[in-house]
């Protein structure tokens, strides 16, 4: 009804609240996962569990999971402080959303 305001409709729907909080968060602590594990933009960074997989494995091969996350690394944002700094900010405000529901 038109009585109810926007605090009681998103009250009356939890289920959906949850799983908005849930994807957010979800998403936005995942997308900083290459940074963090030492994907970036100018490579892999050293010291990291990103080289010790790499020394762990020798070659590379095309198509490998560790061959994504030197993509994913290498050609966006994420592969940047900033970006990952805004992937954890994503995930923050998902957990925010469930808080506020």
């Amino acid at each position: 009804p038109s009585s109810l305001n926007k605090q009681h409709t998103i009250v009356k729907m939890p289920g959906i609240c949850a799983a908005v909080a849930g994807l957010t968060s979800a998403s936005g602590i995942l997308s900083s996962v290459p940074f963090l594990a030492g994907f970036t933009s100018s490579g892999v960074a050293a010291g990291s569990a990103a080289a010790a997989t790499q020394a762990a494995i020798g070659n590379v091969a095309a198509g490998s999971v560790f061959s994504a996350l030197q993509s994913v690394g290498a050609a966006t944002v994420l592969g940047t402080p900033v970006g990952a700094a805004a992937a954890v900010g994503v995930g923050v405000a998902g957990a925010a959303v469930m808080i506020i529901c």
